[in-house]
């Protein structure tokens, strides 16, 4: 079963490369970042940032960290470009925004955008589409003014590509995310399954763990555009990190599900999970900061991550070098999350760039983590169903111990006083070895062991269970009770049938042991009280068995009685030597 999972991993693995590279190609063919032409501004309405020079504009490195209300960023395109262009940017969140696109014959376009238009124009990546108004002169200078952006890439992030380009991309990459979000619908019904079966808290966290990433990639692709395309900026841009938030908590108690408990150190184990908080609290401050907060917060909020995977990474460390089998599966699921969010804590803190779109490898990490994990949900849960399956038979291997006579395997007194009933359509036996104490005096006790087990074996042999019952108190259950006395629970429905079953037991009985007996064993003799089921229960149907047995014992004993739970002072029928019937006192 693991290696088939590790089959189809490799063919994931494989499809999830070649997404990537599908979806940085066009990216690197047909598009002009415009990150190092741009430079930026802060000013305190949109008329004083369209008023501002390029003197007063910087260039520096650090050009993007502004938190003035309005925020300019100025492209001076190096190469004069012709019409059909697209214009995109990060679709983060922002009040509201003027681009302003300059012609080579000096006339200006402007450009409204509205943050619903990031809903009808969005583009694969989280990203959005602002198509350059055509002219017959070349495009040499873009100007775009935000309020009040919640991130340095709604500025920093610009590019330009043909829309022509730009449409074959929207298409391939938005078949490249559904792709990958029904990857992911497979392991919820994975989980679904495995739960029902066995009921472990580290199923729910990996149910939930996707249930979050699926909703991450949903948001942060733009596919959530399709499904709700009113969905406000603002709240489509706080429920993109929340669920990424969450998805990361879910996969620190994933982790610790997957790693036995035996290798998982107590203290390491709990800061992993309170650090996958951490995220969540940024989220709330975030929320609720207000200005304080708008600019920084999202580079605080990639940040947080940190604590979390070194914490993990370092659980996952001291378990493998316990000998963890899920260490080793947390290890594959999680180092290409963790590498990709280490580079994009460098890229947040540096200012660099990279040549491919660091959130499409943020969420291949994201579902490479949910494809792995569900792979080792089914290994552990492989391991605990075995050792489960090994806890019931150990449990029930107890029990019947615990309801077995040592010396002759039969069910014991215990198990015989756990049968509540002698149902209707039932009989039970009570028999008893006549003079066992004076084979004991003389033989020994271990002949008379030897005895008790032969009578056993023969009261078992010829007492057949009823379609392949055990002994649980169904039809053909034999007990011993202590001492020489057994007592059997039989299927019959008539009284002649149960005093002709208990008379042809005591006849094998009667003729085993002795100088013809196989085992040479001395030849002994048995009583037989028994008492016809209806319904009644077995502590009374035991009394009116133990005092026909008794009455066996008083009138000759090597026979039989019949007793009524019902009546204390019922006839019983006897049987001796020859089988002879009539009720007792006749």
């Amino acid at each position: 079963m693991v290696g088939e999972m590790m089959g189809l991993l490799r063919i994931l693995v494989a499809a999830l490369v070649a997404w990537g590279l599908s979806a940085s190609a066009p990216a690197r063919a047909y598009t002009l970042d415009l990150k190092p032409m741009t430079c930026a501004g802060e000013a305190g309405s949109m008329e004083e940032a369209f008023a501002l020079t390029r003197e007063q504009l910087s260039c520096a490195p650090d050009r993007f960290d502004v938190r003035g209300p309005f925020v300019r960023s100025s492209t001076q395109l190096k190469t004069p470009l012709d019409s059909g262009l697209a214009w995109q940017t990060n679709a983060a969140n922002f009040r509201s925004m003027l681009v302003r696109f300059t012609y080579a014959d000096g006339r200006s376009r402007l450009v409204d955008v509205d943050p619903q238009m990031t809903a009808r124009n969005w583009f694969p990546g989280n990203r959005f589409s602002v198509p350059v108004p055509s002219s017959q002169a070349d495009l040499v200078a873009i100007d775009a003014v935000v309020e009040r952006p919640f991130t340095r890439s709604v500025a920093g992030a610009a590019r330009l590509t043909s829309l022509a380009d730009s449409e074959r991309e929207l298409y391939s990459r938005s078949l490249a995310y559904m792709f990958m979000f029904g990857l992911l619908i497979l392991p919820l019904l994975y989980d679904g399954l495995f739960y029902r079966v066995l009921r472990q808290g580290f199923v729910l966290w990996h149910f939930l763990m996707v249930a979050t990433t699926s909703l991450f990639m949903l948001f942060s692709s733009g596919l959530v555009n399709e499904i709700l395309p009113d969905i406000p900026l603002d709240l489509r841009w706080r429920l993109t990190s929340l669920f990424q938030a969450l998805s990361a908590g879910c996969g620190a108690m994933v982790i610790a599900g997957l790693i036995e408990k035996r290798f998982l150190p107590p203290r390491l184990t709990m800061a992993m999970m309170v650090s996958a908080l951490l995220p969540l609290i940024v989220k709330f401050i975030a929320t609720f900061g207000g200005e304080l907060t708008r600019i920084t917060i999202n580079n605080w909020f990639v940040f947080s991550f940190a604590p979390v995977v070194i914490l993990i990474s370092i659980v996952v460390a001291v378990a493998l070098s316990r000998g963890s089998r899920g260490a080793r599966w947390a290890l594959a699921a999680m180092s290409g999350l963790m590498l990709v969010v280490a580079w994009r804590t460098v890229v947040a803190f540096s200012g660099s760039s990279l040549p491919f779109p660091i959130n499409d490898m943020v969420f291949a990490g994201f579902v490479l983590l949910s494809l792995v994990t569900a792979i080792a949900v089914g290994d552990r849960f492989t391991g605990l169903k075995h050792e489960h399956d090994e806890a019931q038979m150990r449990a029930i291997r107890m029990g019947q111990m615990a309801n077995t006579d040592g010396l002759t395997g039969l069910a014991n007194r215990r198990a015989f006083d756990m049968v509540r009933t002698l149902k209707t359509g039932q009989g039970l036996l009570v028999a008893d070895i006549d003079h066992f104490k004076q084979v004991n005096d003389r033989e020994g006790h271990q002949v008379g062991d030897a005895v008790l087990c032969n009578v056993a074996g023969l009261l078992k042999g010829h007492l057949p269970a009823m379609d392949g019952r055990e002994d649980d108190g169904s039809p053909g259950c034999v007990y011993r009770l202590g001492g020489e006395e057994f007592a059997a629970i039989v299927e019959v429905m008539e009284d002649h049938q149960l005093i002709a079953l208990a008379d042809r037991l005591r006849e094998i009985v009667g003729r085993s042991g002795g100088e013809e007996g196989t085992a040479g064993l001395p030849q002994v003799t048995i009583s037989l009280g028994v008492v016809l089921g209806r319904g009644q229960m077995m502590h009374e149907a035991f009394g009116a068995a133990d005092r026909a047995l008794y009455r066996a014992k008083r009138e000759g004993r090597n026979c039989v009685r019949i007793g009524d739970a019902d009546d204390c002072n019922a006839d019983a029928r006897v049987s001796q030597g020859s089988t002879t019937f009539g009720r007792a006192g006749a």
